[in-house]
């Protein structure tokens, strides 16, 4: 379907100097808010390593492999399968997250919450190649900041989730909710979270992302000035009728 068909492209060529102002802010405004986002990210993985010197691993694998052992009971003894998709995702409004959409019919909700660096996906991931192991599906939703990090995996046929409740994408665990706090595995004779470097590199990582949010909001604004411009060009009469045609055509594909 070519809804370029239905413009009035007479209208958009006395327009182009207009409409291509617009596609070149555009383009310079997401040049800034991608610089923006690499050099949080750069931040938030200084952030990470601070955590890391008092993170005590071991007793984190073992956490893990009592959580596995909880959830996983059986072999399933069939090829399992998994999927790859996104929760959420920065949006001019700021972060946007679909934790309880997607996990209304859950039974077993387990939500981890941590530092930055005190292996939160790592446990994720771990818990996630165990369910294929022994034939279980997993969805997993990666992180949108970090696509190599996992926000969440749920496994439907044990009605199980696992996700990450922190910031940016904070969740307060409601009263069904088991939690797995990876701060416990921290040593707090060698991270200070309340000094330097931790809380200068924090107040930096926040300062990046909210000069990144304020230029997707601008880019948000100059998008919508665009827009007006291919909504008075088109013919919404022929759209609707292409809206008919497809409706009438599902219905008598379902007869």
């Amino acid at each position: 379907m070519n809804f370029g068909d239905y413009w009035d492209i007479d209208y958009l060529r006395e327009k182009k100097d207009e409409i291509k102002y617009y596609f070149d802010e555009i383009e310079k405004h997401y040049k800034i808010f991608f610089e923006y986002m690499q050099s949080a990210k750069l931040i938030h993985d200084k952030w990470e390593k601070e955590y890391l010197k008092g993170m005590d691993f071991k007793k984190a694998d073992e956490m893990t492999e009592i959580l596995i052992k909880s959830i996983i009971i059986k072999n399933q003894n069939k090829k399992s399968k998994e999927w790859h998709r996104f929760a959420g995702a920065m949006t001019p409004q700021g972060q946007l997250t679909f934790y309880d959409i997607l996990t209304k019919h859950i039974k077993n909700r387990y939500v981890v919450k941590g530092r930055p660096g005190t292996g939160k996906s790592t446990m994720t991931k771990k818990i996630a190649k165990a369910a294929l192991k022994n034939g279980y599906d997993v969805e997993y939703y990666h992180c949108s900041f970090d696509p190599d990090s996992i926000d969440m995996i749920i496994i439907p046929e044990l009605s199980f989730a696992l996700l990450d409740g922190t910031a940016p994408h904070e969740l307060e665990p409601e009263n069904y909710d088991n939690v797995v706090d990876m701060f416990e595995f921290i040593d707090t004779d060698v991270v200070h979270e309340d000094e330097d470097p931790i809380k200068s590199i924090e107040l930096d990582y926040v300062k990046e992302i909210e000069k990144a949010k304020f230029i997707y909001r601008k880019i948000y604004e100059i998008h919508n000035e665009l827009e007006k411009y291919y909504i008075d060009a088109i013919d919404f009469n022929d759209v609707n009728a292409l809206r008919i045609r497809i409706t009438d055509t599902i219905k008598s594909l379902k007869k």
